[in-house]
């Protein structure tokens, strides 16, 4: 199968696919790339994301994308895509995230693709979003869901809704899940990891480690991350925080985490890292990992967090109570609530034993149901059985 994956910038490809386009390749499929290229692609102090993918195998196909919408950009997004579709041949074109999805199954359409398919990395609406935003955000879910084939899931309870909701017909509708390489995230791979991290970064075994992990933006958790931050601070001398960022300066609802740790008064405590290529040893550090986002699919930073044995924090939101199990695996909290976050993260601090039993125990939810293996031969079967 010839398969075009359509993806708003290479970096998101990198970060998140690379894997589970390798065992694609591996298994017969011939993979392309369609997207734009991100702000640090290539760049003096950044990642050579486009090479990195070719000597994969991939092959890419870059395109004007804007993350954000933007008439003018979007007019010619559409038209250099539909002109790379006209060529590909394809007979596959797989969408994935919000804006790719807006114009890739319309154009992927009328440029007569055979199979149209969209991944729903997380609905734009989350559990508390409503009036117009709402109602904007459903508008745009439904739209690509009119346009695309076939809708695939990463989250049980956004497949459960889309059902409910009648967004196609229920075998058109797919579970496909989200997963990490448990071989490449595992804590007993490099034992001395951690000790050797913390010297880095200028901390000893005695410190409490809280980190975070993912794109810099406000819907990801920041302000209350530093805010539940500042709030730990003050009452625990040993608490430190580390924050491993992606940074997006051109989002609406980017942040500074600089800014925001010195107005939390933590900037003494706080290590902000950015372009990493040491994960594993990085997730390796922390003691209790934190996700306070407000609308996720099934979260990556989480699982490789949970791979790597890690206690985690997050809220309770559809996707990221999939992967922790209340009180076996992690604690859930309400979103946008800094000071129930403080509480469950300084409830997991000063209880190491419960740390590492949550640990151990989210580790092996991972492993039975959130592996890249797992979900590259989910989405091969749903390969094999599109309409031919």
């Amino acid at each position: 199968m010839r398969v075009a994956h359509i993806v708003p910038t290479d970096r998101i490809a990198w970060l998140l696919l690379r894997r589970r386009l390798t065992q694609l390749m591996a298994a017969g499929c011939e993979i392309h790339l369609l997207c734009g290229r991100a702000p640090d692609s290539g760049a003096a102090d950044g990642v050579d994301y486009e090479s990195g993918l070719e000597a994969l195998g991939i092959k890419l196909t870059y395109l004007p994308f804007e993350r954000e919408i933007s008439p003018w950009s979007d007019a010619r997004t559409s038209a250099a895509l539909y002109a790379a579709l006209r060529r590909g041949n394809y007979d596959i074109i797989h969408t994935h995230n919000p804006k790719a999805g807006l114009l890739g199954p319309p154009i992927a359409q009328l440029a007569g693709v055979r199979q149209v398919v969209h991944t729903v990395h997380g609905f734009l609406f989350h559990d508390r979003t409503k009036g117009l935003y709402h109602a904007a955000a459903l508008a745009a879910e439904r739209w690509t869901a009119f346009w695309s084939d076939h809708l695939l899931f990463q989250s049980e309870e956004d497949l459960a809704y889309a059902t409910a909701h009648h967004f196609k017909e229920e075998d058109r509708l797919h579970l496909v899940g989200n997963g990490v390489d448990i071989s490449y995230f595992d804590p007993a791979a490099n034992p001395q990891a951690r000790a050797q991290r913390r010297h880095e970064l200028g901390w000893s075994d005695e410190d409490l480690v809280v980190g975070t992990v993912g794109r810099v933006v406000e819907e990801k958790g920041y302000l209350e991350f530093f805010d539940m931050a500042g709030r730990l601070a003050r009452i625990n001398d040993r608490v430190r925080f580390l924050v491993v960022g992606l940074f997006e300066p051109e989002q609406s609802d980017a942040v500074d985490p600089y800014a925001l740790a010195r107005d939390h008064g933590v900037e003494d405590r706080c290590q902000i890292l950015q372009g990493r290529s040491d994960m594993p040893a990085l997730y390796a550090a922390m003691d209790v990992f934190v996700l306070a986002s407000h609308r996720e699919g099934l979260s990556k930073s989480l699982l490789e967090a949970t791979a790597m044995s890690r206690a985690a924090v997050t809220c309770d939101i559809r996707g990221c109570r999939e992967i922790v199990v209340e009180g076996q695996t992690g604690l859930l909290v309400p979103m946008r609530d800094a000071a129930a976050l403080q509480v469950a993260v300084s409830t997991l601090l000063e209880d190491k034993d419960l740390r590492r039993g949550m640990g151990a125990a989210g580790r092996q939810r991972v492993a039975e149901h959130y592996t890249e293996s797992i979900v590259a031969k989910r989405l091969l079967e749903i390969y094999k059985n599109l309409d031919w």
